[in-house]
């Protein structure tokens, strides 16, 4: 179950999920016909196009990126079947990697740190829990969910828009630049919440090596 604190960032990041929808609706518009936009002139149809961008979208964005599982995404962006979060090796692999982060003096602030995937991401989520509020972390953690739900928005339609360009006639070269379109922006918004997910998991830890956190 997702946490009030997820559910508030993700509506925070509702904006930048309908722009890229609707960006992405006026590519396949253009790669259908680039008379299309061209033809919107009249008061009445810039209404219904407004009425599609501000009501419409914004419920498609919703069901596309709430019908996965939270593993299921994380699986889109780490290309991993176990193990996929970043906190899984938070303390054997990404925390030694940063230099902000004092190995030695996060075990003498948080106690022993587990070496198994599981136990790593179990602690580091708690160490999570104690300074959600930090304003680095709620930064690094919006963005993770911000790139996570663009790329699972990205990745139907690198299937989705060149079946339907064939369907309608489109040519072999508008299908295979609209694929590469769109598989270019699945890989960047991947890579992006994968870099994102990381510095996300070493700014939790960064601030517990800094300082020695009360328990709450």
């Amino acid at each position: 179950m997702k946490s009030s604190g997820e559910r508030s960032l993700k509506s925070l990041n509702m904006k930048w999920l309908v722009l890229l929808a609707a960006t992405d609706a006026l590519f396949v518009c253009l790669f259908v016909d680039p008379n299309l936009v061209n033809g919107v002139t009249t008061l009445t149809q810039i209404g219904i196009v407004r009425v599609l961008i501000t009501m419409v979208m914004p419920i498609v964005v919703l069901l596309v990126v709430n019908a996965l599982p939270h593993d299921v995404k994380s699986m889109l962006v780490y290309w991993k079947p176990l193990g996929v979060l970043p906190g899984c090796e938070a303390f054997t692999k990404y925390g030694p990697r940063d230099p902000r982060i004092d190995m030695m003096a996060l075990k003498e602030n948080v106690g022993a740190l587990p070496t198994d995937s599981t136990g790593q991401n179990s602690m580091w989520y708690k160490l999570y829990k104690q300074i959600s509020n930090e304003q680095e972390v709620l930064e690094a953690h919006k963005l993770f969910l911000m790139y996570r739900d663009m790329a699972v928005l990205s990745l139907p339609l690198i299937v989705l828009v060149p079946l339907s360009l064939n369907l309608v006639g489109a040519t072999r070269w508008t299908i295979a630049l609209a694929a590469i379109l769109f598989i270019g922006q699945y890989l960047l918004t991947a890579l992006s919440a994968r870099w994102s997910g990381i510095r996300f998991v070493c700014n939790v830890l960064a601030i517990h090596s800094a300082r020695k956190i009360s328990k709450p």
